[in-house]
């Protein structure tokens, strides 16, 4: 497993599509773009109850897609994600 260090967090913006993008840089220096669709997701524990988990947008950055580093755009639209 890779141990990585999450360096930022994007909420990218283009068009009418939002998407949260961490960036994580691993301790050799490599850079992964991790785009997560899912901020809220509800899930049943093995005692039956239902728990709700909610990704933190508080320290997010908002950001247009234009205004991203160009290696991240590739990046994202290599994913075909915009």
């Amino acid at each position: 497993m890779l141990r990585t260090e999450v360096e930022r967090v994007y909420i990218v913006k283009k068009g009418s599509k939002r998407l949260v993008v961490e960036l994580h840089r691993s301790s050799d220096g490599k850079l992964f773009v991790v785009p997560i669709y899912a901020t809220k997701h509800v899930y049943v524990t093995k005692d039956g109850n239902e728990k709700e988990w909610e990704y933190d947008l508080s320290k997010a950055e908002e950001i247009d897609y234009m205004s991203l580093p160009r290696n991240i755009r590739e990046a994202l639209s290599r994913l075909q994600i915009f």
